[in-house]
């Protein structure tokens, strides 16, 4: 479904734009779950004036997503937050709630900005599940005057998303970009960088002698 040319030009405000943004998405877990709220980065991806996220099957985001109809797309220049979400369950108490036609929608309160998206479409494929979403609600939570890219914080991203893989694959490939990323990270980053490092080191030690 084409998106409409104000709900684009809100979105760029919002610092999504054409290509894959990568945010944290916030969903409602099942009843039957241990913490009533999931969120987790992923990238939401913007192509002909369409907009989707590419789901693998197994994950959390998925379960919830086949299950409820809206979620949050959190945006945040804060790299803990990042590498917590990619690893770790986040407190109940780190998320507020919103009501969109009678469904509970968490968001996060830490995060600078959210849009709301509703699920319009699924298209099932053997590993992945395709969701086309729609926006429909957008909020500023922490007026900032603009975030300068910082190759620290987009390292942290990078090793986030490799060290995801790496863990499901043991690809060597993937060792050498953390490495690359990493090295990034310590010259570039700024003191949330180096505390995100540390989170991600803590989920190395079970396998740092393949680094």
């Amino acid at each position: 479904m084409k998106e409409t040319s104000a709900n684009l030009k809100r979105m760029t405000e919002f610092g999504i734009g054409e290509g894959i943004s990568e945010i944290i998405v916030a969903t409602k877990n099942s009843p039957s779950g241990e913490k009533p709220f999931n969120a987790a980065p992923f990238g939401i991806i913007w192509k002909n004036d369409k907009m989707f996220l590419r789901l693998f099957r197994g994950t959390k985001t998925c379960e919830n997503l086949m299950q409820e109809d809206f979620f949050s797309a959190n945006i945040t220049a804060d790299s803990v937050l990042y590498a917590r979400s990619t690893f770790y369950d986040l407190d109940s108490h780190e998320f507020s709630t919103l009501n969109f036609s009678g469904t509970i929608v968490p968001v996060l309160k830490e995060a600078d900005r959210y849009v709301v998206f509703q699920c319009k479409n699924r298209v099932l494929a053997e590993d992945t599940i395709l969701i086309d979403i729609e926006p429909i609600g957008f909020k500023i939570q922490t007026p900032t005057s603009g975030f300068l890219p910082n190759r620290g914080f987009y390292s942290i991203l990078e090793i986030c998303i490799h060290l995801t893989r790496y863990e499901q694959t043991r690809d060597p490939k993937y060792i050498e970009w953390i490495r690359h990323h990493w090295s990034l990270a310590q010259r570039c980053g700024r003191k949330n960088d180096k505390e995100a490092l540390a989170i991600l080191k803590k989920r190395m030690a079970g396998f740092e002698d393949d680094f």
